[in-house]
């Protein structure tokens, strides 16, 4: 994929995400962020302790874990180019 390919890709993403995340805020209603999706499809609580998670909260805290180191060494430090 071209250079231009990959900026429209993250614009396109990062700007439906926000959109609607601060649309969601905006309007007063923070149980239609992302977050409170999750939150929801994982049955999760906030506040709930750590030994209380599901194996899904835990494989997508891990996923999302790998998925930022990966993105800081690549993009700020020049790995893996």
């Amino acid at each position: 994929m071209s250079s231009r390919g990959w900026l429209a890709w993250f614009v396109l993403s990062f700007g439906t995400f926000l959109f609607f995340e601060v649309r969601a805020l905006a309007q007063g209603k923070p149980e239609k962020t992302l977050s409170a999706a999750i939150w929801r499809w994982e049955k999760f609580q906030p506040g709930q302790a750590v030994w209380q998670w599901n194996a899904a909260h835990y494989l997508l805290g891990g996923v999302l874990l790998v998925a930022f180191s990966w993105l800081l060494g690549h993009f700020l430090l020049g790995w893996w180019t």
